[in-house]
């Protein structure tokens, strides 16, 4: 098999969603002719918080190795602001010293506490001559420039992968002040110059694709996250919450999503058929922001919501199986914006309420996936929540089966579809 080194901050143990992605491409790769070697840091902690990735790790390189990949982990030196961040100190000095990585880390390797990983890289290339193609997986986006120094040297090609959009994100820009608009421009210079040397640009989605196909001149393809249908296989006899109509919120809520017009619905229909209802915001305690946010707007419906600590995906996978709606809130007005969670609800089984839709990829998904409904008003959502709590009540309410549109969105088809963008690459 040919050989294609990744290079991602994000994979297992690091339990964070970031590290599912590269994870299925070290599973299901070798099904393209490929033989993926992944470079990441070490994770030694359970992460709670991002604040966990600042404690430092162990010594030396620990190299795993499987039947069809094998896994780097290169060690995590913290630096002083690492070491702040983890006394939870000197908050004026922080701010100055993570301004300092942001601005000095794009030309000086130094200033990359992580930087490491591309001189492991470096070694690597030097050592095994059969390496056919480089992935580059963002964020954190400094890592485009390990890529683009890679190839320099090397004369390898690369693919530039975004989870997530950099300096032409939509979302990150909301609200930002004028520091923030001219550090974007900083880093949309560099951008610029590492990606252009990419082969590729693989995107979430297509609109982030298209928005740095736009700015750098080098083709993108989607290939979206997915999910992964082993992970339901123990839970396939869950059943439906009896004691009441459950809606699940799943992930992590931010300020740019409007929730209140399903929240506006919800009110009325309790307040109309004093329905047994809860809705579940499993890990929403941790950001105390849209905590609070969810607290003033259920006001007086305290007995009809409740909020957890982060909790084990095991007990989420529980929770989107036994509800009887999973709750989506899509970015309205900005189409691309897909949130991982929305491919785990198709393979839960569990149908789909997505309120607003974005007229765009989410409604798209949902669409073809044929895996649930999509409204942009509360009066539309009231009456689809009583139609829905009649069925509860008559024990009624279904899962929709995987289907062939579906399944197209298991993590294994869209591996499947980054084989022959290589393949493509390397003809």
């Amino acid at each position: 098999m040919k050989k294609v080194l990744i290079i991602s901050y994000f994979f297992p143990p690091c339990n964070l969603t970031a590290s599912q992605r590269v994870q299925s491409w070290a599973k299901y790769l070798n099904k393209g002719g490929y033989y993926p070697i992944i470079i990441t840091r070490k994770w030694e902690r359970h992460l709670q918080s991002f604040e966990d990735c600042h404690y430092p790790t162990s010594n030396g390189v620990a190299i795993e190795k499987h039947n069809h990949y094998e896994v780097h982990f290169t060690p995590y030196k913290a630096n002083l602001r690492d070491r702040l961040h983890t006394k939870n100190k000197f908050s004026l000095l922080k701010r100055f010293l993570s301004l300092f990585e942001i601005v000095f880390q794009n030309f000086w390797f130094s200033a990359c506490p992580f930087s490491n990983i591309y001189d492991h890289a470096n070694i690597l290339i030097q050592e095994k001559q059969d390496i056919s193609a480089i992935i580059v997986s963002g964020n954190p986006f400094v890592q485009f420039r390990f890529g683009y120094r890679l190839n320099k040297s090397s004369n390898i090609p690369w693919v530039a992968d975004y989870r997530d959009a950099w300096t032409t994100s939509t979302i990150n820009n909301i609200g930002n002040n004028k520091i923030n608009l001219l550090i974007n421009k900083y880093h949309r210079f560099f951008e610029k110059k590492w990606i252009k040397t990419a082969s590729l640009i693989t995107a979430s989605s297509e609109p982030i694709g298209n928005s740095i196909s736009k700015i750098t001149g080098v083709p993108s393809s989607v290939v979206y996250n997915g999910f992964e249908p082993s992970d339901f296989q123990d839970y396939e006899s869950t059943e439906k919450s009896k004691k009441f109509f459950q809606i699940a919120y799943i992930g992590t809520l931010y300020g740019g999503q409007d929730i209140s017009i399903f929240i506006e619905a919800f009110k009325q229909f309790i307040d109309k058929t004093q329905a047994r209802a809860k809705i579940m915001f499993p890990g929403l305690d941790l950001d105390l922001i849209q905590k609070k946010r969810i607290e003033k707007l259920m006001m007086g419906y305290e007995n009809f919501y409740e909020t957890s600590s982060r909790i084990p995906k095991s007990e989420i996978i529980k929770i989107e199986k036994s509800s009887h709606l999973l709750l989506h809130i899509a970015w309205k007005g900005y189409d691309g914006i897909i949130a991982s969670k929305i491919y785990e609800y198709i393979g839960s089984g569990t149908n789909v309420l997505v309120v607003p839709g974005d007229q765009g990829s989410i409604d798209q998904i949902v669409n073809e996936a044929k895996c649930g409904s999509i409204f942009n008003d509360s009066e539309q959502t009231f009456d689809f929540l009583c139609e829905q709590y009649e069925k509860f009540k008559h024990d009624r309410i279904n899962e929709y089966s995987i289907n062939k549109a579906s399944e197209q969105f298991t993590r294994e088809n869209q591996t499947k579809e980054l084989a022959k963008l290589i393949n493509n690459i390397l003809k």
